[in-house]
């Protein structure tokens, strides 16, 4: 499930398909969906609760904020698609 902002965020990448970073981002969102128990998307831990997937394409560098839903196991909450701190 994608929090509005974030959902905003990925449409607009979504507007380039042959961008880098929309392929790196939805590779990101994909594995999400597959295995969110996965090593490479659980190495960051945001806050106790959230977890950050650093995405680089080129010169960008962003994040995805996710969590697993609290009332249900098999939901994933995205809060955030976007430039990583000191980036815009």
């Amino acid at each position: 499930m994608l929090e509005p902002a974030a959902r905003d965020a990925y449409l607009q990448l979504r507007k380039d398909p042959e961008s880098r970073l929309y392929v790196a981002v939805k590779e990101v969102l994909t594995e999400l969906l597959d295995n969110p128990g996965s090593e490479r998307l659980r190495r960051l831990r945001y806050r106790p609760d959230t977890w950050a997937v650093p995405v680089r394409a080129d010169d960008a560098r962003w994040l995805v904020l996710w969590r697993p839903d609290p009332g249900d196991a098999d939901l994933i909450q995205v809060h955030y698609v976007g430039p990583a701190p000191g980036e815009s």
